[in-house]
């Protein structure tokens, strides 16, 4: 057994990378050395107080045998306090929500380095044929309510859960093919093909709640396989089967039931349109250096409002901590009220390869807008279209960094002409290729006419709310640019929600997408993701999941009804999904994996299915001037800036 990930960010990435493997024997568990010996733990005053009363057991009864420790970013904390947020909807993504990414993952990147270690888990040992993950876990973990943290609620996810023909849930590691319980606290997963990103997929959404495991001694009186009445006590509980029950029970956009059971670090204690509280998890299982019990905050107390008022109570100085929905254009409003808000305005450096960006909609059923959609010159001339220098200079006062969409430049694979790839201005080019493709008449407003002799007009949908923002601002200057070659332009917002699955809407045009791009996050989302052809190609999507879903065996034909769904895939747009099948099956940093990510990207290049206006744009991060260890950037592995609540457990007040 090795151990897999040894791994740093920086200057020494490249030469980290050629010594992948550590020597054979040794896990890769968390390098910790507790503080504090056992018995000297502390905890929050609020949960002294509940002990004294009888209420709940001491804190050395609470906390593992050998608890996670804290890696703060600026120091140790103290206790107390409550964060008061927005958020414009009740869906789980949003500042300090309770997504999986809210510090749930069973192991974590360190902050200074690319190194996977223990987290909730003690630690891991993959195979040397990459085939399988040993998952030790802390013994004495609990969950929220007091129940042992085993080896049992990894099993239940997978084989009652993630692989009941009955039940939805959301699995972000489909290679997994048993789970195997070796004992209480060790459990092994394996695959039937190399799969090296195994430990790493420990350090991101599938090593959390919600795709690993979930509490068995909490959801089983639901489950038909544990309770032979679950149907009965479906229908007394208002629901026509016990799948129904189950998943109001277990599911959590948003989460309806109240006493649903954490290993998160807060607990949702009410939830309804309008507003949501997270209670501190007594039985959270990290400490800092100094033995206090985290998290250091008691309360998150969250109002729901729209987009407007989350900026307007940003700007009053009501919001402790905004991330999520910040948008950059109201970069100097946010500045010129810091200090009488009483907060600062923090500028993480951008990881996004597109902050501004559309996918062109390949499958749109038009006979017309389809044809053109799928003539890559239309694609080239949109993109040549945009005035890339006055959108940065417009909205992101000049910060972020006019180019296409593509990995960032930190990436050990780069190649600068991506990002400049049809990513000048030149609108007379596009006037020219717009001509080319067959729009060349005019109608008597000056916009272009299809062979259909209707106005050619596209639709833009894009979404609002939750970690879509607000790209309103910025659409409506593509429109502008657009127009201005003689594209007729409609805006069409949807609730984020909403907008999701009108992306996999084959009626659907041209959809806005802002992307992540950092190096290990973009080697890790498979399938469902760019590489294959969410939001631009939904038919061709199913086709190439069903197709290499029966290919591994996880699923058969019979399972699609004896034909495979959507629309068979041109072989240019197959090799882009067998490139991605690929690569998933190399390591990290080896001459394989970059050969592939060049052929990944040399495709995007070429074909421009996701077009970029802006990237890499400062993240706004706001946060109240009494608030401690608050993220200066994007640590290793974190993505998105909803991966940012995996620093939250750590926030204090400085003082009162």
């Amino acid at each position: 057994m090795t151990k897999t990930i040894a791994l740093v960010t920086g200057l020494s990435l490249v030469a980290a990378l050629a010594a992948w493997a550590s020597p054979s024997g040794e896990e890769s568990s968390d390098s910790e050395q507790m503080a504090v010996p056992m018995g000297q733990y502390r905890e929050a005053p609020v949960l002294t107080e509940l002990v004294a009363a009888g209420e709940l057991p001491p804190v050395d009864e609470r906390l593992p045998v050998e608890p996670a420790l804290l890696e703060p970013i600026e120091s140790v904390g103290r206790y107390g306090g409550t964060l008061y947020v927005h958020a414009t909807n009740n869906a789980p993504w949003g500042d300090l929500q309770e997504e999986t990414e809210r510090g749930s993952y069973l192991g974590r990147f360190r902050f200074d380095r690319l190194e996977v270690e223990g987290h909730l888990a003690k630690g891991f040992e993959q195979a040397e044929d990459h085939q399988s993950i040993t998952i030790f876990l802390r013994e004495g973990a609990r969950w929220s309510d007091g129940a042992p943290f085993t080896a049992d609620d990894v099993i239940f996810m997978y084989e009652d859960m993630h692989w009941h023909e009955e039940i939805e849930t959301w699995m972000w590691l489909p290679q997994a093919r048993r789970a195997i319980k070796v004992d209480d606290y060790t459990v092994r997963l394996e695959t039937d093909v190399p799969y090296p990103v195994l430990t790493l997929k420990m350090a991101e959404p599938a090593g959390g709640d919600w795709h690993s495991y979930y509490p068995k001694h909490y959801l089983q009186k639901w489950h038909i396989r544990y309770n032979e009445d679950a149907n009965t006590l479906a229908k007394e509980e208002g629901f026509d089967t016990w799948v129904e029950a189950f998943r109001h029970h277990f599911w959590w956009n948003p989460r309806q039931d109240m006493n649903f059971p954490t290993m998160q670090p807060w607990v949702l204690t009410q939830s309804d349109t309008t507003n949501k509280v997270h209670d501190r998890n007594p039985y959270y299982w990290k400490v800092d250096a100094e033995g206090q019990q985290l998290p250091y905050v008691d309360r998150i107390v969250t109002d729901i409002v729209d987009s407007e008022t989350y900026h307007l109570k940003i700007i009053a100085g009501e919001t402790d901590v905004a991330f999520v929905n910040t948008a950059f254009e109201n970069f100097s409003l946010y500045k010129q009220n810091e200090d009488a808000g009483g907060y600062n305005v923090v500028l993480l450096p951008g990881n996004k390869g597109a902050d501004v960006g559309v996918r062109v909609n390949q499958n749109h059923p038009d006979p017309v807008k389809g044809g053109i959609y799928r003539d890559v010159r239309f694609r080239q001339a949109i993109s040549l279209a945009i005035d890339r220098d006055d959108l940065n200079n417009a909205l992101f006062f000049g910060l972020a960094v006019p180019r296409q969409f593509t990995i960032l430049p930190s990436a050990t694979y780069y190649k600068p002409e991506w990002g400049e790839a049809y990513a000048d201005f030149d609108p007379g080019r596009a006037n020219e290729l717009l001509d080319a493709v067959g729009l060349s008449e005019r109608d008597n407003q000056g916009f272009r006419v299809g062979a259909d002799g209707k106005t050619f007009e596209l639709a833009v949908e894009y979404g609002v709310g939750g970690e879509a923002g607000d790209p309103t601002a910025s659409l409506e200057l593509v429109k502008e640019y657009w127009e201005n070659v003689g594209i007729k332009v409609l805006l069409k917002s949807w609730e984020s929600g909403y907008f999701w699955e009108r992306m996999q809407d084959p009626e659907h045009e041209i959809a806005f997408h802002a992307e992540q791009s950092k190096e290990v996050r973009s080697f890790m989302v498979e399938r469902e993701s760019w590489t294959a052809a969410r939001g631009w190609a939904p038919l061709w999507q199913a086709w190439l999941i069903a197709d290499a879903n029966i290919k591994d065996g996880s699923s058969t034909l019979a399972d699609y009804g004896g034909e495979l769904p959507g629309e068979e895939p041109p072989d240019y747009v197959k090799q882009l999904f067998q490139y991605g099948e690929d690569r998933i099956q190399t390591q990290l940093g080896s001459p394989e994996y970059h050969d592939l990510s060049q052929k990944i990207y040399d495709w995007h290049a070429e074909h421009l299915v996701h077009i970029g206006a802006v990237g890499q744009a400062p993240l706004v991060y706001i946060a109240n001037k009494k608030l401690g260890n608050v993220p200066k950037e994007f640590y290793t592995g974190i993505g998105g800036s909803i991966d940012l609540n995996i620093t939250a457990d750590q926030l204090f007040f400085k003082e009162e």
